[in-house]
């Protein structure tokens, strides 16, 4: 499956950790780039921060992907932390206890 036009991913470096941010929605068809994406940036950092402030929807594919990234960086002596989203996508996360879990931040690092 293909993500569509409405959907990117960027990532950037700052105090040594990768920051990936995707903009759009986290779904079905977009989690692959996504998955792409944050394997990329394992490769290049063991320490990861995935900002979710420009998704404006998550479903449970792409809450999947970040506990899979969250328990394989943890293995690996890595962290995976994440710049929460918007209302809709931080209610999907408290729905499923994700807070609990992974590390939140209210900003990405500089």
């Amino acid at each position: 499956m293909e993500a569509g036009p409405d959907f990117t991913v960027t990532r950037w470096r700052a105090r040594g950790a990768v920051v990936v941010v995707p903009e759009g929605e986290i779904d079905l068809a977009t989690v692959e780039e996504l998955e792409g994406e944050l394997e990329a940036a394992a490769a290049e950092s063991a320490h990861l921060v995935l900002d979710l402030r420009a998704v404006d929807f998550i479903d449970s594919a792409g809450i999947r992907l970040v506990l899979e990234t969250h328990r394989a960086l943890q293995a690996a002596g890595g962290e995976l932390a994440v710049v929460r989203g918007p209302g809709a996508v931080q209610r999907v996360f408290e729905l499923v206890g994700l807070g609990d879990r992974v590390p939140l931040l209210d900003h990405p690092p500089e």
